[in-house]
């Protein structure tokens, strides 16, 4: 078949097309190739009116699309018969998905790049729950807005988290929050896809894993998660380089992006729009998590200000600033009273990872494959649950938020260690304490008393032996 002309959208020559078309099949690529500095999307779409036939394609760097929704070339073929648009259809499907090219298809719930008839429809694979999420969201009517039923000190809490947790997406990955979900340039990404991104990570890390992995390698399964879901990743020959996913650190990174996303995804709920909505009561509600604002200065208050402030053995830096009790009701009932030897414990974690945390709790590794994301942080005593008996050892996995408030979170958690095998050797790879004990303790290194590790390191590996009792706002 002889080459057919590809017509720009911008020139006054090209032949005229009716408005009024079907389209027949369609699809959206993307590929990210970290060796040639190439992050591209390709749309193409057959569409028929009557009996004319176009081809119509929408092409250029995804980076684009985040500055200027309407970038990229769009170039129409045409053709006088279904058969041969077909064919031109499979032939530029099947060029740019060969190994030469590389692109892949992204599902999406809605896309924002092709034709403008295509925009807003689903491409690839979607499951029915996302469309009919989509399709409802179309259909009902926007509520009144209502006042807030929160005290305004709960109010400014969970504004703070939520802001904080969208940042962070929105920051690291080309995606903002819309009525519907996460949306990249081309599109609201789907769990499916999510998932291939996880699917991609867990390649890379057995790469690192086995010690094998060439520079080359750790590009193109960088280039294919990227491909799956698409990030903020610069045109510098220095960007692309630091895009790289080669570390622990960064793989680890990747998979906190992605447990947020699901996070997120969760608590926006399969009816409902709560973080586009941004309403203050609806997004409480989707932590399913109750949350009390303990009065500053009163005894309570100050009697686990004490608590935190005296914890401390390393540093003083930690300065309580708020005091909150928690009550995830699930977590409560599940709690094992028998183990016994409970103790109040510090947990800390970053900022972006609280509506996490307070919607689903503090999860096992083991739970969090189940729920979409490997855990790839191999904890010194193995996999388990991780707290601690000094505020200043929490606060060093917590991060400041990136507004005025600028505060951290750790949360007191009610552990129940029962009898404890104590270790002064790093272990990895437990899946559980010693035969005969509920929990493991790394022993803090002091003289006279040698350790390899540097702060007392308490571990679980049963969900039932913690339960979260306060969450403490505080500057470092």
């Amino acid at each position: 078949m002889a080459s057919v002309k590809a017509w720009k959208q911008s020139d006054p020559k090209a032949p005229p097309y009716p408005a009024d078309f079907e389209i027949v099949k369609r699809a959206v690529l993307q590929v990210t190739d970290l060796k040639n500095n190439n992050n591209k999307y390709y749309g193409i779409e057959l569409h028929k009116a009557a009996d004319q036939f176009r081809v119509f394609t929408h092409y250029g760097r995804t980076d684009d699309l985040d500055r200027d929704p309407e970038a990229g070339a769009k170039e129409s073929r045409f053709f006088t018969s279904l058969p041969e648009a077909q064919r031109e259809y499979e032939r530029i499907l099947r060029e740019k998905t060969s190994p030469a090219k590389g692109y892949q298809e992204v599902s999406l719930a809605s896309s924002r790049i092709g034709s403008a008839k295509a925009r807003g429809q689903s491409s690839g694979h979607v499951d029915d729950k996302t469309l009919a999420k989509i399709k409802g969201d179309e259909q009902a009517a926007a509520p009144a807005p209502k006042k807030s039923e929160l005290p305004d000190g709960l109010q400014e809490l969970v504004k703070y988290i939520y802001a904080e947790a969208t940042n962070a997406l929105t920051s690291t990955v080309a995606a903002k929050i819309t009525a519907n979900g996460i949306e990249t340039p081309l599109g609201i990404l789907t769990v499916g896809q999510l998932e291939k991104g996880a699917a991609v990570l867990d390649e890379i890390y057995a790469l690192f894993k086995g010690s094998k992995g060439s520079p080359s390698r750790f590009q193109d399964l960088s280039g294919d998660f990227y491909t799956a879901v698409p990030h903020r990743i610069g045109r510098t020959r220095e960007a692309v380089a630091a895009a790289v996913i080669d570390t622990l650190a960064e793989i680890n990174a990747k998979q906190e992006t992605l447990q947020l996303m699901k996070d997120m995804l969760a608590v926006n709920g399969e009816k409902g729009s709560v973080l586009f909505d941004n309403k203050v009561d609806d997004q409480y509600r989707a932590l399913g998590c109750t949350i009390e604002q303990i009065p500053n200065g009163s005894p309570e208050h100050d009697e686990w200000a004490a608590h935190v402030v005296k914890s401390q053995v390393k540093s003083k830096n930690v300065k309580v600033r708020h005091v909150y009790r928690l009550k995830r009701g699930g977590e409560w009932d599940a709690f094992d009273t028998k183990v016994g030897n409970e103790r109040m414990l510090f947990h800390g974690s970053r900022i972006k990872n609280w509506v996490g945390i307070l919607s689903r709790g503090i999860v096992l590794p083991k739970i969090v494959v189940s729920m979409g994301v490997n855990r790839t942080d191999a904890g010194w005593l193995g996999n388990g649950i991780y707290f601690g008996d000094a505020a200043c050892t929490a606060s060093f996995y917590t991060t400041p938020g990136t507004s005025g408030r600028k505060t951290r979170f750790l949360s007191i958690a009610r552990v129940a260690l029962g009898k404890v095998k104590d270790f002064t050797k790093i272990t990895y790879g437990l899946e559980g304490p010693p035969a005969g004990y509920d929990s493991c303790h790394g022993v803090r290194n002091s003289k006279g008393a040698p350790t390899q590790f540097e702060d007392d390191e308490y571990v679980v590996y049963r969900t039932p032996q913690q339960r979260l009792e306060y969450l403490v706002e505080f500057t470092a």
